[in-house]
């Protein structure tokens, strides 16, 4: 079913500190393993939908991004623009799937979410 709430990513600086946080309050089950370079861990809050957690460095937003599943990623974000929000992050592939991030005439940031076609 599309244009539906699919996935929630939480930007965090300190993961262990959130896994513990987040997992105690909520009991969600964490998951992940971090680098240097790179830490994505994902949620599992029960049932869906579930979402990520991702680290963010030093100087970059932190927040939640709430992402919306789309049939057509590109039409959605002309639309968005059409309708005076902005791209704020272009589409992107990852495993055939795209994503993007865009902000509402107001400012508050959401995701898109598109899945391959298969």
């Amino acid at each position: 079913m599309p244009n539906r709430f699919n996935w929630v990513e939480i930007r965090v600086r300190d993961l262990e500190k959130a896994k513990k946080f987040y997992g105690s309050l909520f009991d969600w089950k964490i998951s992940g393993k971090e680098n240097k370079d790179y830490a994505y861990w994902l949620i599992d809050t029960g049932e869906k939908p579930n979402g990520g957690m991702w680290r963010f460095p030093e100087g970059k937003p932190l927040g939640i991004i709430v992402y919306i599943l789309v049939d057509d990623i590109d039409k959605t974000l002309e639309e968005i623009v059409k309708l005076g929000g902005r791209v704020v992050v272009p589409k992107s592939k990852e495993n055939g799937n795209a994503m993007a991030t865009f902000a509402d005439p107001d400012g508050n940031l959401l995701g898109l979410y598109q899945t391959s076609k298969k």
